[in-house]
């Protein structure tokens, strides 16, 4: 790289001069490494391409001219890189030190794509700013991209409806606009310097309309309007995906009931067998919570379909903006009726991440037995090769990967939820609330939706193992309340004597190392002499059907218990439940987008 022989911009040469370094070797200038070698050279900067100012009090006229397109380029840290006239450090400092972040770079700038200087405030933006804040609220825009753009495109339209806007500015707007929205979110020139997302994409349809165009996005609203209504508009559409995820999770919870229904299986309390039942109840037991889950997403769902679209600053606007016509517009169900309320509603989110984490956490639940039920000691299933994960060392092995993964989300979950409560302490109508919102509820919801659907599939995948879940029934004590209750309901003992009896005849065989079918009215008499001082009565039959498990399964006789009777009747309770959950999905999503395609209808008839 070679120095030019004149200075780029003679306000460079008088920032070096001031700190004492000779005009034709700036001290402050360093070397911005080239991505290709094939690349031109660039003039603007008085250099050949790959060296810049970090940090200038003035802008050369060639620049302010120039309108910056393509990429552009990073800098590096100081520390690391030393200038270009002096030879490298190789202390060790230097060597640690890492790049600066891409936002550090020289910056070409239109005065508008910075928003506000050259007006209220008079100087560019601090690099710490930038890296602090600027771009943690610009990381957010691949994920609001497309209800930012709705967000966009409904208050233009609104604003020519509304007589406010038309013309030919009225036409390239929404032009302008269109172009934008079928940009994917994951490829827009999300630009950390020009701030947040919302100037990121003003100064990009800026770029392609002119100012004049683009500057009527802000006319009526403040770009913190365009955030509450794409954060909206993001998270209704994400908690509907989570809906079904959890609805398809209860469905395959289901299918594997049926078939199971009578397979004998023991409950477990204290990770001990305690009482007999069906595999089918053992699984019904987890769909219920994941159809609670679905009943908390689809009220969120309504919650985020009341619009907060054409608020203004917070008491309302001046422009002819209609609240009602942005809500039909934008698909939305009803308003968010006070105006400053509609600009600073968060608790909406919170029952969101409230819900999330309820959720991951019954999905944890779920994931900690099935892991403890996959066991070798248990035995009771098996996760699908697709939901395993091998050992790098041991070979023997094959590890239920996607439980840990559901696990893992849990915590992360409920830690959303704690940031967002003690963020949302520092008063009403701040900030700082939304600046965490904006990134947490989409990436926590992208990541619930992920997390739910990988549940689901590992569930529908599962192989369940019958014949293991009898076993362990038939060979533990999982009886001994039947055989209590047997005691009080026919021997004449009150339960409170029967229990004592039943524990002394359990501690007996269990340290005779006898099983359960070992027990014989004398052997049950005999403890009831040494529990409770007098012998108790039982004909054989009676003890042998309280000793079966299945007939113990069987007996119940309430509502949702595990008999025959109770298991079809919730069962097919379920299946009323989950078609009603498939059809509530199917009609919203058509909604929405009807919604949204005729928004972009209208745009393209007034454009």
């Amino acid at each position: 790289m070679t120095r030019a022989s004149t200075p780029c911009h003679d306000c460079c040469w008088r920032r070096c001069s001031r700190r004492g370094a000779s005009p034709s070797r700036p001290s402050r200038w360093r070397r911005l490494p080239s991505r290709s070698s094939t690349e031109a050279s660039c003039s603007i900067f008085g250099l050949t391409y790959g060296w810049g100012w970090p940090r200038c009090s003035g802008r050369p006229a060639a620049l302010a001219a120039r309108r910056p397109r393509g990429r552009r380029l990073p800098s590096t840290s100081r520390r690391g890189t030393s200038s270009g006239w002096r030879k490298r450090r190789r202390s060790s400092t230097s060597a640690a030190s890492s790049p600066e972040p891409e936002f550090s770079r020289l910056r070409q700038m239109t005065e508008t794509e910075e928003l506000g200087r050259g007006g209220r405030l008079r100087d560019s933006a601090a690099g710490e700013l930038v890296a602090a804040a600027y771009a943690a609220e610009s990381a957010h825009g691949p994920r609001l991209a497309h209800g930012l753009s709705l967000a966009d495109l409904a208050h233009a339209v609104a604003l020519v409806e509304g007589g406010d806007l038309a013309g030919d500015d009225a036409r390239v707007l929404l032009r302008g606009l269109l172009e934008l929205h079928a940009i994917p979110g994951d490829e827009f020139p999300w630009d950390p310097s020009l701030g947040d997302a919302f100037n990121a994409r003003e100064a990009e349809l800026g770029r392609r309309v002119g100012r004049s165009a683009a500057g009527w996005l802000s006319a009526g609203r403040p770009r913190r309007e365009a955030f509450r209504v794409g954060l909206r508009l993001t998270a209704r559409s994400a908690v509907r995906d989570l809906h079904d995820a959890l609805v398809d999770q209860a469905a395959a919870l289901a299918r594997h009931a049926r078939v199971t229904r009578a397979a004998l299986a023991a409950d477990y309390t204290y990770l001990q067998p305690a009482q007999p039942t069906t595999v089918g109840h053992l699984l019904l037991a987890y769909a219920y919570p994941a159809l609670r889950d679905a009943e908390r997403a689809r009220g969120s769902h309504a919650a985020l379909g009341a619009s907060v679209a054409g608020a203004g600053g917070s008491a309302g606007s001046r422009w002819a903006l209609d609240r009602g016509r942005l809500a039909e517009l934008l698909g939305c169900d009803g308003l968010v009726e006070h105006t400053k309320d509609a600009a600073w509603q968060a608790d909406v989110y919170l029952e969101l991440l409230a819900a999330l984490a309820i959720a991951a956490t019954h999905q944890s639940q779920l994931g900690q037995d099935f892991e403890i039920y996959a066991s070798q000691e248990f035995g009771l299933l098996e996760l699908a090769d697709a939901h395993s994960r091998a050992s790098a060392l041991m070979p023997q092995k094959k590890n239920p990967y996607a439980l840990a993964a559901i696990r893992t989300q849990a915590g992360q979950a409920a830690g959303d939820l704690a940031a967002a409560v003690a963020t949302l302490h520092a008063g009403s109508a701040r900030t700082d609330h939304f600046h965490l919102l904006n990134g947490t509820v989409p990436r926590a919801l992208d990541e619930a939706v992920a997390i739910a659907r990988l549940t689901a599939s590992m569930l529908e995948g599962i192989e369940l193992r019958p014949a293991r879940f009898e076993q362990i029934a038939r060979e533990s004590f999982v009886t001994a309340a039947d055989v209590a209750d047997v005691l009080a309901l026919v021997g004449g003992l009150g339960y409170r004597s029967a229990h004592r009896v039943v524990g002394r005849a359990v501690r007996d065989l269990v340290e005779a190392g006898e099983p359960p079918s070992a027990l014989t009215p004398a052997r049950l008499s005999a403890a009831a002499e040494a529990a409770i001082g007098m012998p108790v009565e039982l004909d054989e039959a009676t003890l042998r059907a309280a000793l079966d498990p299945a007939a113990c399964a069987a007996a119940r006789v309430q509502v949702g218990s595990s008999s025959a009777a109770a298991m079809d009747a919730m069962l097919e309770g379920l299946s009323v439940t989950l078609a009603a959950d498939e059809a509530w999905s199917e009609s919203a999503r058509e909604r929405e987008a009807a919604a949204e395609a005729a928004l972009l209808a209208r745009a393209r008839e007034l454009a």
